[in-house]
């Protein structure tokens, strides 16, 4: 370890420094007789005596990001420096350079008020090897009071990698360090870091420690993370507090925002019962309550939400057109607002897409309350996520978090290979965020020439795809879950589905539709036709020609029709024999049937 540190202009050489400030660091004997003044934790407001750093025992204070390290750190030098004289390592000199621009900290070193040191590469083999005796020999050697605060920058490089043997010899020496010295000593953890390998260091350090905050930066906020923390009134664990800076002295303080668990629960804020609410996600309603805030459209209310900490947010999903302006908002208010905001969806004009449905979750929506929920039901489940904080993480470019929730643009027939490729892409795209989707192969009645049956089948959404064998059609629909897929079928064919197919197999699951998609790739070997130019063809027939056909299909059936394989499944001994769609235990093939299944009522949740 060296002590050593760039000094401000016009400062001699650092060991001239260090010499003509070594015999300044002794204070007079009146100085030595005052009573111990209190050392803060560079953060106003706090309540219960949190913001008193404890003396005898160690405390660790952990910078959860950059913006955290810059807000947190210097303020609690000065802190320190407020309260007594103050002896500071740091792993490089450079975050020393910058800490010494700020005037207190500046004129504290002058006055030899302020010990400087920088860690020497080889110390970290050195704990390893003897724990922290090397450092606490050379800090008496150049000269620490009892008297000064001890406060070590970047501590991660003297606890990373040690084993429990190591941790336990460095344990026992802080510890004894801790008990012989009257005022604090803080270690200080900047990132990068793994806070899940840090914290249960932490935690077991000199046997139980029970001083361990952490700050994380939330948008233009700030949330102090206490693990575990003696206050006046007791032990606290897993408690939280949420913090503002200052304009004017960029300082950090409370702002009476409290959490508590692992998972936060709100305890209290105090725009805590506060709604703001579009007009249109209200419309028709009565009994709002009075202090709801209502807006008439999506930038007044984003407006008003700019300074909110723990509101509830109610903003309506409109059409399937406005999902764009929507999932914006949704996406903006979460980066740029405290996690206690709470985001609240509610479908008013028509049913959102399972995948809309999923992508504003991902973006930072709190819930999706259905259309199909009453009034008095949407207050209480308001009032039940009153507490909750929002824990999911939201990637920061809202392009990249839609894009695996979004179909691609392509709908509608598509030939054999092209469907194949395309349904396995989806399948990879959404493998990691839980999107189910279904495929079904409807077998063709053995009088139904494929191209009316293709031509009663209409897709009007990106992502739902359909094509064809010589013995079946099959329907991909891009997040359906399974107890939609009926209802879909219905929407999708223009006809009922017993005139066109004699039976259907349904997957709801991603091994299954990929068996499907083999064995369709395997019939492209017979050479399965392509119909996108019959089914492009301005003179083809519409669906609804077809509607009267069923009896004598094959009369009305185009000449460029091409000549398919007849084959009758219901004569088949096991007409659902397909090996690889067989394999799948999501497979359900059953007759041709019409079978309504309503969309539960509820909400979907983050």
């Amino acid at each position: 370890m060296s002590s050593a540190a760039s000094s401000p202009s016009k400062s001699p050489p650092a060991s001239g420094v260090l010499r003509s400030l070594a015999t300044r660091l002794w204070p007079s004997k009146g100085a030595a007789g005052n009573a111990l003044r209190p050392t803060n934790i560079g953060i106003a407001g706090l309540p219960d005596g949190i913001g008193q750093l404890p003396a005898h025992v160690p405390v660790s204070l952990i910078a959860a990001d950059s913006s955290s390290a810059a807000a947190w750190f210097p303020a609690l030098i000065e802190d320190a420096l407020a309260a007594g004289p103050l002896g500071l390592v740091a792993s490089g000199t450079q975050w020393l350079d910058e800490l010494l621009k700020r005037p207190a900290v500046q004129a504290a070193y002058q006055a030899g008020r302020l010990r400087l040191w920088t860690l020497s590469p080889g110390l970290h083999a050195q704990v390893r090897r003897n724990g922290l005796s090397a450092l606490l020999q050379e800090l008496e050697r150049t000269g620490l009071p009892p008297q000064h605060a001890l406060y070590l920058y970047d501590a991660q490089h003297l606890l990373s990698g040690l084993n429990v043997a190591q941790l336990a010899r460095v344990s026992d020496q802080l510890s004894t360090l801790c008990r012989q010295r009257p005022r604090p000593v803080v270690l200080g953890f900047t990132p990068p870091l793994d806070t899940s390998a840090l914290l249960p260091t932490l935690r077991n350090l000199c046997r139980m420690s029970m001083h361990i905050a952490t700050l994380h930066a939330d948008a233009d906020r700030w949330r102090l993370s206490l693990d575990r923390w003696s206050s006046d009134t007791g032990a606290l664990f897993q408690t939280g507090f949420g913090l503002v800076q200052d304009a004017s002295t960029h300082r950090l303080a409370a702002d009476g925002t409290r959490t508590q668990g692992a998972t936060p629960e709100l305890v209290s804020a105090a725009d805590q019962w506060s709604v703001l609410a579009t007009r249109a996600s209200v419309e028709g309603q009565r009994g709002i309550p009075g202090h709801w805030r209502i807006f008439d459209g999506l930038e007044d209310i984003e407006v008003a939400a700019a300074t909110c900490v723990a509101s509830t947010v109610l903003i309506d999903a409109g059409s399937a057109s406005d999902f764009e302006s929507r999932a914006r908002l949704v996406h903006h208010l979460r980066l740029s607002r405290p996690p206690t905001l709470k985001i609240v969806v509610r479908e008013n004009l028509g049913k959102l897409r399972t995948h809309s449905e999923q992508a504003l979750l991902q973006l930072g929506a709190s819930v999706v309350v259905y259309r199909e929920v009453g009034f008095s039901r949407l207050l209480q489940l308001l009032q039940d996520i009153n507490a909750q904080s929002h824990t999911r993480k939201v990637h920061p470019d809202y392009a990249q978090a839609l894009d695996s929730f979004m179909p691609p643009r392509e709908r509608g027939y598509q030939a054999p290979a092209r469907f194949c490729t395309l349904v396995r892409g989806m399948l990879d795209r959404t493998h990691d965020i839980g999107l189910s989707h279904s495929m079904v192969r409807l077998s063709m009645l053995d009088q139904m020439p494929h191209i009316d049956a293709l031509r009663a089948c209409h897709t009007s959404r990106d992502g739902d795809l359909f094509t064809a064998d010589h013995e079946a059609i099959y329907v991909f629909l891009f997040a359906c879950r399974e107890p939609d897929v009926e209802l879909a079928l219905q929407r999708v064919f223009a006809l009922p589905l017993t005139q066109l197919f004699t039976s259907q197999a349904t997957d709801c699951s991603a091994p299954g539709i990929r068996a499907m998609t083999d064995q369709l790739q395997e019939t492209l070997r017979k050479g399965v036709p392509d119909y996108s130019a019959l089914l492009a063809d301005a003179s083809a027939p519409p669906a609804a020609v077809l509607v009267n056909s069923s009896a004598t299909p094959k009369a009305q059936a185009p000449k460029a029709t091409p000549a398919l394989p007849q084959h009758n499944p219901m004569e088949d001994p096991q007409p659902s024999a397909q090996p690889r769609v067989a394999a799948s235990p999501q497979v359900r093939p059953h007759p041709i049937g019409r079978r309504a299944v309503p969309r539960a009522l509820g909400m979907a949740s983050a």
